[in-house]
């Protein structure tokens, strides 16, 4: 248990790291005062490309981590030393989906914002 618990704080711990990053480079386009400088399609595109290169990083982190949770959650029923909940398989898909969507959803954010759909001005 000590060792899921340990993985669980890690994996809030990299969400905090994410959204400190993915907040400053999602608020760098709304800046009035980088208008001009993404006006250029190169420009547009690195930033993009940096977004959503933290996304897919931080994403799979996030699923990998989400994963050594569960399979040490898996090994303390085993072992009995938790007893299983009910709906344990239906919650545990759950938080996946949970902890993955706001990767998956920034990631979604920076595609739109490269093909300018996401407008700036």
């Amino acid at each position: 248990m000590e060792t899921a618990n340990h993985y669980g704080n890690m994996r809030f711990a990299m969400f905090t790291v994410f959204t400190a990053i993915s907040g400053a480079l999602i608020a760098f386009p709304f800046a009035t005062d980088h208008q001009i400088f993404l006006q250029s399609c190169t420009n547009r595109y690195l930033l993009s490309g940096a977004g959503l290169i933290f996304s897919l990083l931080f994403g799979l982190s996030q699923y990998r981590i989400s994963q050594l949770v569960i399979f040490y959650q898996e090994v303390a029923f085993k072992s009995e030393v938790l007893k299983r909940p009910e709906g344990h398989n239906c919650w545990k898909f759950l938080a996946n989906v949970t902890m993955l969507s706001p990767y998956m959803l920034a990631g979604i954010f920076w595609i739109l914002f490269a093909l300018h759909v996401v407008k700036i001005s």
